[in-house]
Order: C-alpha cells, then structure tokens, then sequence
C-alpha cells in the first residue's frame, strides 16, 4: 500500500485519537487473516474502504484497537465503555482533506486488490483452517476451562457458588492468565447477589478469548521474476484479439511465452520504404493485447513490452515466495525453510518488533526440514523467539520500563510451551517424523556470544522441560537426536528451486528439488551429523496428539 498511502496511521491534530489500515494491509500484503468480517470482492462497488480502517487511540508511538472500524464509528456503534461518546470534534476531524485523502488511498488500494485474479503464494499453510469451535483461531488448541465446564454439563449453581468452584480450579492447576482471558469473573460477580442459578454449559459458551484468537502466518515477499518467458509452445495460442488488419507483407510471431501464466511477447514485423521494421507487444493468455497508462500497445523494444507484461502480472497474479528474512543465519542443505509468526491479530494492544512488519508477534520461529541420522525427515527448528517477551523481560529487570512496557505480552509466560505445541501440530499434519532444536552452543555459535546465558536457558533448558511436560501424555520424550548439515559444500534455496556452491562459492548446479539439486555435490562434498534436541513422533503419536490437541495454557 506504499504506493497509495504515506502512512498506515493516521492521527487526529491534538488528539489521542486516529485511524489504522494496518491490520489490511497485513492481510493483503502478508497473508494475514482477515479480521473485518468483510471479504474484499472483486466487484469495486462492493467494497466501503471503511469498513476495512480500524479506529485506534494512541499512546506515545504505539496504539491500540478501540473495537471497531471507522465504518461503525459513522454508524454510532460504539463498543461497551466507549470513552468518548458521541463526540462532536471528533466527527470534524473526520471529515477533513487529510482523512478524505487517508479514506481515498485505502480505496484505491481495495480496488488494486479487486484486480487481483489470484494470489500465487509458494507455500502450504501452517495448519488447516480453524472452524468455528477453535476458540483460539487454530485448530487442535483449546481452554481447559471451557472443557471442565463443558464436562459438567448441565450442573448448575448461583453465581457465588461458581466462583467458589471456579477458584477450586485454580488450586488444581488452571493457570490464573486463562481465568483472566476467559473474562467470566466480571459476569459472575454481577451474579454473584442473585439467587438465579446457571449450568455449566452456560458458563463454557461465555468463556471468550476473541483477543487471544492466534493466526499463523509465514514471512513472505514478492517474486523477484514473476513471470519468465521461454520459446513458443507447439500448440496452438489464442488468437490476438482486437488488432489492426494486418498490412502486405506483416507478420506475427511469438518470440517469448510464459507457461505458467500464458503471457506472451509478440514481435510485428512489417516492410517499409526502408527496409523491415520490429516493434513489440505484450498479450495476456487469452489474446488481449496490454496497453499501459497511455493506452500505448506498440513498442520499440521487445524489453519494453516485457516490463509491461510482468508489472500486469505483478497487478493481477501477484507472486509471494516464502523465504523469510534470515536464511542466512541457517545451516545450510535443508528443505522448505520458513520463518513462521505466531502473532495476534485480534488483541488490542499494538506491539510491533525491529524484525518484522507484522502487528503482534508473539513468537517466531526459522525452521527446514532435513534428513535424520536414520534416515527420518525432521522438523528442524534453526530458531524460537520472542522479541515481545524479551523486551518486556528486559524492561522488568533493569526497572526502567516505559508506559509500552508495563503490561507484558499475552502468554507471558506461555510463549514457549504454546510454541511448541503448534509446531508439533504443524509437524503432525505434515507426517513428520521428528521435531528437533538447535542446542544452546549453536546459537552462542552462530551469534558469537551474545547473550550466551539467554540463549542456553531457552534451547538446553527451557525448551526441553516444557517440551517433556506438553509430550508426557502421549509418551513422547526429549531425547538427542541426529541431522545431517554439509560442512565443505553449500545448498540454498531459491525462489525456483535449489542452488549448490562450492567451498570457494562457485555456483554448481541449479533444480526444482533438493534431491535433484544433490546431483550436483561434488565427490568430495562431505556432512556432518550434528546432534541436536529433539521428539521423535511415531504415526501413532502423531494421530493421537491431532486427535486430543493442547490446552492454551498449561
């Protein structure tokens, strides 16, 4: 949205109020969910950019959500304890030059996004689509709170009896975070006078974790080569359409054609009093002939018609590719490395780290998938990380935490056991045999020893403990486990395939595929079986651990 807005936010003159096209432009640019409850139609008509900009209220840099869109701030529908009421200078604000143009830019990015006939994104999902019981955005997580309630069926009891209940839980293990984000204690007290008595099904339907929903979501960027142009197939072409009857002596001839979308690059070629003369064209796959702001269709270079071929593709079958950011800081010779966010996309709050654009991210985690010692293919987890958490963990220790910091991240304390239960869910859904870390000595490693202590608490500790607790009921166990990572040879992943380097960086061979890229390793090539933590995961576990799911907390 660069190209239409300045700014995702913008902020009333001398107010703590404004307004934020963040939230689309993460789920148009980065694949993000889409919050709005309003999916983007291809008709323009249909589409009010104000249903899509949320209302924020600001706080030094930072803001946060107020719960709701501008759309419904027109419309008078305030959220419960909405502060500001019917405000009369608030709707001034809203209707000057600068919101207009805010308003006119989210628009014509809409429409740029009606355009789009497809959205080609190089990777598989995280996990499959959550359904409308998955009360935390994902499939397989759940609230032990809403299943002990559920498990109590019709039960029923006064509203002081259940808060005398619901504190039994706690002695017995629910975390004290879930209660708060189950936001019951406030309906309970209310009740807590009234004689009326509720079941326990009843509580377990008002438990809501709506700014607690998970999305997650892989680090993408736009093609470098959208599109790429070989010899004319044999096969027959739709017909150009809607070109000048042709002159004596004019000919028509494909000189580059794209398989994958069918664009392709005619040369016309006629005679003059001056001997033969060449121009360009560039044609959609079927038979439209492009022309580019000007109306100007003809060309007098075959690169100029080119360029207009992949800026069409780029507007109407933009390309993603799943590469990540740091894939340099990986070992080398994996397959499929992505660089996941386990983000928020729902919480009020707005935290947003130095590494990436996205709103919200809770953790991170760089990962590939590589050949075991015996041969299994694990789950290679390179790094697991949570800027939002360190940071408010730095603040608290060293006491100088600013206004941003004071309220620490949701799963605080959750964050790496919450992790790893979507990373093993991830690993189950894609029948893997394995999901391993790095050891705290490779990252003290890789980032020549800063912070040493950190990084061997989280990976040889931390990791491990919660990983042994989550995996206990399905008998899994942290053990050492083998992967192999070349030493004298390199192998690195493209937005086409697979590259193979040498020791002296020389280019060796391209493919498709890993195994194919193999081929071109030289004799000499040599790997080394690094031991690292890691579960092993059976089909029978992982069957069962899809079948059960995790608890949110705990």
């Amino acid at each position: 949205m660069a190209h239409v807005l300045k700014s995702l936010e913008l902020r009333f003159p001398g107010s703590d109020f404004g307004l934020s096209a963040r939230r689309l432009w993460e789920h148009t640019e980065l694949g993000q969910i889409n919050v709005f409850g309003h999916a983007i139609s291809e008709r323009r008509e249909l589409n009010d950019a104000r249903v899509f900009i949320d209302f924020v209220c600001f706080s030094g840099d930072a803001f946060s959500l107020v719960g709701l869109t501008l759309a419904e701030f027109l419309a008078h529908k305030f959220p419960r304890n909405w502060p500001m009421g019917n405000n009369v200078a608030m709707h001034a604000d809203l209707k000057s030059h600068t919101v207009n143009a805010f308003v006119h830019g989210v628009a014509a990015h809409l429409d740029c996004c009606s355009a789009r006939q497809a959205v080609r994104n190089q990777h598989h999902a995280f996990l499959p689509t959550a359904g409308a019981l998955d009360r935390f955005g994902v499939p397989h997580i759940f609230s032990t709170l809403q299943r002990r309630l559920q498990s109590m069926g019709k039960s029923k009891a006064s509203g002081d009896q259940w808060l005398k209940s619901i504190g039994n839980f706690q002695k017995k293990g629910l975390r004290a975070e879930e209660m708060e984000c189950a936001d019951l204690i406030p309906d309970l007290s209310v009740w807590e006078e009234s004689e009326e008595q509720f079941s326990a099904s009843d509580l377990a339907n008002l438990c809501d974790f709506k700014d607690y929903r998970l999305s997650v979501i892989a680090v993408v960027s736009d093609a470098q080569r959208q599109i790429r142009f070989n010899a004319a197939p044999d096969r027959a072409l739709k017909r150009t359409k809607k070109t000048p009857k042709a002159q004596f002596g004019q000919t028509r001839d494909v000189a580059g054609f794209d398989p994958v979308l069918g664009y392709r690059i005619e040369q016309v070629l006629h005679q003059t009093l001056w001997g033969a003369e060449s121009h360009w064209q560039a044609v959609t796959h079927d038979g439209q002939v492009i022309g580019d702001g000007l109306n100007q269709t003809i060309f007098p270079t075959r690169e100029a018609a080119t360029e207009l071929a992949a800026s069409h593709a780029r507007q109407h079958f933009p390309k993603r590719v799943a590469l990540g950011r740091f894939s340099s800081y990986a070992w080398t010779g994996g397959e499929s490395y992505r660089e996941w966010l386990i983000t928020l996309p729902y919480y009020s709050g707005s935290y947003l780290s130095g590494h990436f654009k996205v709103r919200n991210v809770l953790a991170h985690v760089r990962c590939d998938v590589r050949e075991g010692a015996d041969g299994e293919r694990v789950l290679m987890l390179q790094e697991v990380q949570s800027d939002w958490a360190q940071r408010a963990r730095r603040a608290a220790s060293t006491g100088e935490a600013d206004e941003d910091d004071e309220v620490p991240p949701p799963f605080m304390k959750e964050w790496p056991a919450l992790t790893m239960k979507l990373i093993f869910l991830h690993a189950a859904h894609q029948r893997l045999d394995a999901v391993a870390w790095t050891r705290g000595a490779h990252q003290v490693f890789r980032y020549k020893g800063r912070g040493a202590a950190g990084l061997t608490e989280l990976y040889d500790r931390t990791l491990p403990r919660e990983v042994n607790r989550m995996m206990k009921p399905f008998c899994g166990i942290c053990e050492t486990l083998g992967v192999f990572v070349p030493t004298n040879f390199s192998i690195m992943q493209t937005e086409s395939g697979y590259e193979v380097y040498s020791p002296e960086n020389e280019l060796l061979g391209t493919a498709l595929t890993l195994e194919d890229a193999r081929q071109f390793v030289p004799d000499q090539g040599h790997e080394l079986l690094y031991e690292v933590h890691g579960v092993r995961l059976p089909e029978l576990m992982r069957e069962t651990m899809l079948d059960s799911g995790f608890p949110a907390w705990g």
